[in-house]
């Protein structure tokens, strides 16, 4: 039961292309928001409501090291911290064209939406990618980590990079694929 869990939780490589081609193909006022946040969470993993708390001032887009101030909103601390992550170039290029169009108010937020809308809109272009069922919004989050775990094999990354406290939250986001097993598999050497 706990292998079938923790294997169904994050969106493989082609059901992530498959995702955001359905956010960026389907045409509506409201797409380079939706664009531009599912791919904030697919590529940095931060927490739903952290990309949702977003100010336009939390946004530093330009340069060569673009990156977002992020507030981390945790259910056991009385008061909020905040955490400066860096983000690719490529990525800051994603979200560059929605946070521009929002105007110069520096405290208005990036994403106007609420957590239930996000989660229905992810539903919504799931659907559209033809994703297996038991997705969820926070399927973002395994899905930067088990990628952000593949890329550098550092759980003690991961773990910055998600805001946790202890490493080990951070095994439950960083899943361990089949490619990595077989690849791990054929580097051990014999014991005798």
């Amino acid at each position: 039961m706990f292998r079938r869990m923790t294997r169904e939780r994050f969106l493989s490589d082609a059901e992530l292309a498959a995702f955001m081609a359905a956010v960026r193909e389907r045409r509506h006022k409201h797409q380079p928001r939706d664009y531009a946040f599912f791919a904030l969470l697919a590529n940095t993993g931060i927490r739903p409501s952290e990309a949702l708390a977003l100010r336009r001032s939390d946004c530093h887009l330009r340069g060569e090291r673009p990156w977002i101030r992020i507030t981390r909103l945790k259910k056991k601390k009385i008061t909020p911290e905040f955490d400066e992550l860096q983000i690719t170039p490529e990525l800051a290029a994603m979200l560059l064209p929605h946070v521009e169009s929002m105007g110069a108010d520096p405290g208005a937020a990036v994403f106007l939406m609420g957590k239930r809308q996000a989660e229905r809109l992810f539903h919504h272009y799931s659907r559209l990618a033809d994703l297996r069922p038991g997705r969820w919004l926070y399927s973002l989050r395994h899905t930067a980590a088990t990628r952000i775990y593949l890329a550098t094999r550092d759980i003690h990354i991961v773990q910055a990079i998600l805001g946790h406290e202890r490493p080990d939250m951070s095994c439950i986001y960083a899943h361990v694929t089949r490619a990595l097993l077989r690849e791990t598999a054929g580097r051990i050497a014999p014991a005798v």
